[in-house]
């Protein structure tokens, strides 16, 4: 196939044509998939999540020290890159994590008649906002699969989905792939030696506001740092995982996490 991975959902053909697209790069970018309005909505009702856990109004289980480092300060006032189960505090992500759309390529790439979003266990779905201030903890992240976090999980297949409430570019970071390489096996711990360095195959990928892009749960990939500081560099976006395996238990927690991704 030589089209590049991107489309928009507009009829069941599309969906066929967008698992098309998913097997053979290991990413597909569905495009204009959350409706402005609903993407006001999500960023509202998530900024005011975030606010709430910098000011400690929120419960800690809506934080990590996992994943976000303490200490991150943006224009010299405390700063949380991170606010996890995220969809218990705003009903726009929670529909956008569960569109349609989603539903129905899980179905086909996870090869499950019964898909299921996680957004209830180790970090749920998670708000993240990037920044590359001298302050962030939290700008770029290093090679990985997902896969590596958990490679003994049994509830393995999965894609991550990558809800854009910014759009990407140089100046705010964006993601970057190696299209096919799902399709790969290498040591967790020799792509995580990788840290950010250029990857030979790696493209680059663009999201605009509203874009969801998903990528499989063995795709090599890595974000690149922002090069403006402020509001311009700021990256934020939903992330969480739809899963074919089995169901993690309601109590199951953060589990097993190994962080192999340089930060």
């Amino acid at each position: 196939m030589s089209q590049a991975p991107e489309i928009t959902i507009e009829t069941r053909e599309d969906i066929a044509l967008a698992a098309e697209m998913y097997d053979e790069f290991g990413y597909v970018l569905l495009k204009k998939i959350v409706p402005d309005a609903a993407l006001r909505e999500m960023t509202e009702q998530l900024t005011c999540a975030q606010t709430a856990l910098i000011e400690g109004n929120l419960e800690s289980r809506y934080g990590t020290e996992l994943l976000d480092e303490p200490g991150a300060t943006v224009d010299g006032k405390a700063h949380r890159h991170y606010v996890i189960n995220c969809t218990d505090l705003s009903p726009a992500a929670h529909a956008a994590a569960k569109h349609e759309a989603l539903h129905d390529i899980a179905k086909v790439v996870l090869d499950s008649a019964d898909p299921w979003l996680n957004d209830y266990a180790r970090f749920g779905v998670v708000f993240q906002d990037a920044r590359a201030d001298a302050g962030s903890k939290y700008s770029r992240i290093g090679w990985h699969a997902d896969y590596n976090s958990d490679e003994d999980g049994g509830a393995w297949p999965s894609f991550a989905f990558t809800i854009h409430i910014d759009g990407t570019s140089p100046a705010n970071g964006f993601l970057r792939v190696v299209p096919g390489s799902h399709k790969l096996e290498i040591d967790k711990d020799e792509i995580g030696s990788w840290a950010f360095n250029t990857v030979k195959g790696e493209v680059p990928v663009f999201a605009e506001q509203g874009d969801i892009i998903l990528h499989d749960y063995k795709l090599w990939h890595a974000a690149a740092r922002g090069t403006a500081d402020g509001v311009h560099g700021r990256r934020r976006h939903v992330r969480g995982a739809w899963f074919g395996g089995d169901r993690l238990s309601s109590d199951h927690g953060i589990g097993t996490f190994y962080k192999n991704a340089a930060r």
